[in-house]
């Protein structure tokens, strides 16, 4: 395997354009991602369809250099042609999320209304800009991805991975359900003195749980840390 690295590249004419030295195998990974082989008077162009529009470019392009850097090939990837090159840095169905949720934080909605606590958090749970869905299914991608790299501790993070994509998705059920229940609750009077309250203290029971479930995920967590090595002073020595 060559040490050059593969370039994926946008041409001059606005073409997607595989180059450098490519083998059989990089060249077969090519075609899965997409890119079509045509032969020319200066050998073999490795290019993406044309007119197939940036956004299908960029995604397939960046299949490409994900499949090659999985069987070790160094892979050079244009910076236009990686999915955030729209000026995003996380997929638009997150971004349309995260702007849901600041959107409601700015307008200060009394969480203390039914209907105000239902409509957050099916900002988190509902509808095509959910936040919840899009993040299960990126950890299911990238598990998918770090299953296919060599060593035991790769399939022990593609597997937890898996693990907290499914999570992910059974408390973006719950949630689901809870917000459609709270949305369709009657609201009831307030004051912005009962309100401060609310949103100010939890009570102390809540806060016990939310106590206990975080330290037994920070326990949970410790385990799965490597033991560091013990000193036991120079080799060969007893104490």
């Amino acid at each position: 395997m060559t040490q050059e690295p593969i370039m994926i590249v946008r041409g001059r004419g606005g073409e997607v354009e595989a180059e450098g030295s490519l083998d059989a195998l990089a060249s077969e990974l090519l075609a899965r991602a997409g890119f079509v082989r045509q032969y020319t008077l200066r050998g073999t162009w490795h290019r993406l369809p044309f007119d197939m529009g940036r956004e299908w470019e960029n995604e397939h392009a960046s299949h490409a250099a994900e499949m090659l850097r999985a069987a070790r090939y160094p892979v050079r990837l244009d910076p236009t042609l990686s999915p955030a090159a729209d000026g995003a840095d996380v997929p638009p169905s997150i971004v349309a999320a995260a702007q849901t949720l600041r959107d409601w934080a700015a307008s200060g909605a009394d969480l203390s209304q039914p209907h105000e606590a239902g409509r957050t958090l099916a900002a988190l749970a509902q509808g095509g800009d959910s936040l919840l869905r899009p993040a299960a299914d990126l950890l299911l991608a990238v598990a998918s991805a770090v299953s296919s790299l060599p060593g035991p501790a790769h399939d022990r993070d593609a597997r937890r991975l898996a693990e907290l994509g499914g999570v992910l998705r059974v408390v973006e059920i719950d949630i689901d359900r809870i917000a459609l229940r709270l949305r369709a609750a009657p609201d009831f009077p307030s004051s912005a003195g009962r309100r401060t309250q609310v949103t100010a203290a939890m009570p102390a029971k809540l806060q016990n749980l939310v106590h206990r479930l975080n330290h037994e995920r920070t326990r949970e967590y410790e385990a799965r840390l490597p033991a560091p090595a013990s000193s036991s002073g120079e080799p060969g020595r007893s104490r």
